[in-house]
C-alpha cells in the first residue's frame, strides 16, 4: 500500500512538473513597441595630398633643333658631355645657302615630363586646382626660356578622384631655343601648388 501510495505521489508530481514546464510563457513587449531616433552628424575632413617626383631630366633633341631649308644631318659625337653633333652640307651652284637649317626661335619646342606628380582630394567641390611655377633655367650666365605649356591640365580645375584612386598627371614644358640657348645643362626648378580655391 505504501508502495502504490509513493507511486501515486511520484505520478502526479511528474504530470504537475510537465503542466508547469508546458505552461506558455509571460507575455513580452514585441520589438519596435517603444521607438525614438537620434541625429548624428558625421563629419569627414578634407584631405588634399601631393606627390611629386624629385628630379626630371628634359632632353632636347637634334630633331628639336633641326628643320627649315636645307636641314642640316647630324652626326653623333661619341662620348660627348653634354652631348654633341656634327653636320653639313653643300649649297647648289656659286653661292652658299645662308638660311639656317635650324628651327629655333620661331617657336618653343614643348617637352613633357610624363607622371610629374599626382594628387589624392576628396574636395566637397569635387575638384581642385594645380598651378607650376618654373623658376629660372641657369647655365652659368646663360639663361633658358622655360614656361609652363599652355594646354597644360594644371591650367583649369581638375576633377577630385577621391583618397583612394588617383590619376597621375604630366607637365608639359614650352622652351625656347633662341640665339641665347647655348648648349649645356640648363638647372632650374618647378614648384607645384596643389589648391582648391574657396
Amino acid at each position: 500500500m505504501k508502495n502504490k501510495f509513493l507511486a501515486l505521489v511520484a505520478f502526479g508530481t511528474a504530470v504537475l512538473g510537465g503542466a508547469i514546464l508546458s505552461a506558455p510563457a509571460n507575455a513580452q513587449i514585441a520589438p519596435n513597441t517603444e521607438t525614438e531616433t537620434i541625429n548624428v552628424n558625421v563629419t569627414v575632413p578634407e584631405i588634399l595630398f601631393l606627390r611629386t617626383i624629385t628630379t626630371a631630366n628634359v632632353a632636347i633633341t637634334p630633331t628639336d633643333l633641326v628643320g627649315g631649308a636645307g636641314a642640316a644631318s647630324l652626326t653623333a659625337v661619341t662620348g660627348s658631355t653634354p652631348p654633341a653633333y656634327t653636320g653639313s652640307d653643300k649649297s647648289t651652284g656659286t653661292t652658299v645657302d645662308t638660311v639656317s637649317p635650324f628651327s629655333v626661335g620661331a617657336t618653343a619646342v614643348a617637352k613633357t615630363i610624363d607622371d610629374a606628380y599626382i594628387v589624392w582630394s576628396n574636395s566637397p567641390t569635387g575638384t581642385y586646382e594645380v598651378n607650376i611655377t618654373p623658376s629660372a633655367f641657369v647655365n652659368g650666365t646663360n639663361n633658358l626660356t622655360v614656361a609652363i605649356n599652355g594646354s597644360d591640365v594644371s591650367t583649369a580645375a581638375i576633377a577630385a578622384e577621391g583618397l583612394v584612386t588617383a590619376t597621375a598627371k604630366d607637365i608639359v614644358l614650352d622652351v625656347t631655343l633662341d640665339a641665347a640657348g647655348k648648349a649645356g645643362t640648363y638647372t632650374g626648378t618647378l614648384t607645384v601648388d596643389a589648391f582648391r580655391p574657396n
